[in-house]
């Protein structure tokens, strides 16, 4: 079977990473053993492959680039957990930024009820009153009490908490984003997908050309150092 009829008549799943292949640009044929180190042009030692695969697998051997793919899949599940990370110091962010707010309108809240409540003991002091008014200031200066009282808790427990976020504040404000993370993940996974080539295929490492060394010059015959 030639290679086109094997495309037409396989499924459309990658061999190597098991992903649905939807776009016809992205699907071709690998030798599952190169050319290269002796495969044959057979159905055989056809599989089908995404094109990143086949361009990332080119003439490793097929248990290289198995190795190379475990090793990839554990450096995904963990950048998986730095991700899991983030979320979480995303939350912490979430939560600061909506604490302050709370902390504001608290606080607001707290120094005009003082505030009220300064005004009317003042005027049950200063100001003639008869007992209905009597009657409400004192049911309103209770209400404030209480409300005083209230806003002082919570915003005790406001601080309580953001002082222990504060603590681990400098590794929230200071922790790498997902693109440097993700970066960094994928140079290593092509520095080892490097090295897996420089192993076992006939690919070399890229050296810097070495400095030409001046000629010799021949010494005179007959003379001695």
């Amino acid at each position: 079977m030639d290679i086109k009829n094997f495309k037409k008549d396989s499924d459309k799943i990658c061999y190597y990473c098991g992903k649905l292949i939807t776009k016809k640009e992205e699907l071709t044929v690998d030798h599952v053993v190169p050319l290269s180190k002796g495969g044959e042009n057979a159905a055989d030692n056809y599989v089908i492959s995404c094109k990143p695969c086949n361009s990332e697998k080119a003439n490793l051997n097929p248990e290289r680039y198995a190795e190379f793919l475990n090793i990839s899949s554990t450096m995904t599940e963990n950048s998986s957990v730095v991700e899991s990370v983030e979320k979480a110091i995303n939350g912490f962010r979430e939560i600061m930024i909506n604490l302050n707010s709370e902390l504001y309108t608290a606080k607001a809240k707290l120094a005009e009820a003082e505030k009220r409540r300064i005004a009317i003991l003042d005027s049950m002091m200063f100001k003639k009153f008869n007992v209905i008014q009597g009657y409400d200031y004192a049911k309103e200066l209770r209400n404030l009490t209480e409300e005083i009282y209230s806003l002082k808790i919570n915003i005790a427990q406001m601080n309580k908490i953001h002082g222990n976020i504060n603590q681990v504040s400098p590794f929230i404000n200071n922790i790498n984003s997902k693109g440097v993370m993700k970066e960094a993940v994928s140079k290593v996974r092509g520095d080892i997908l490097a090295d897996y080539r420089a192993a076992f295929t006939d690919e070399k490492p890229k050296e810097s050309p070495a400095k030409s060394e001046p000629p010799a010059v021949a010494e005179p015959e007959g003379q001695t150092g």
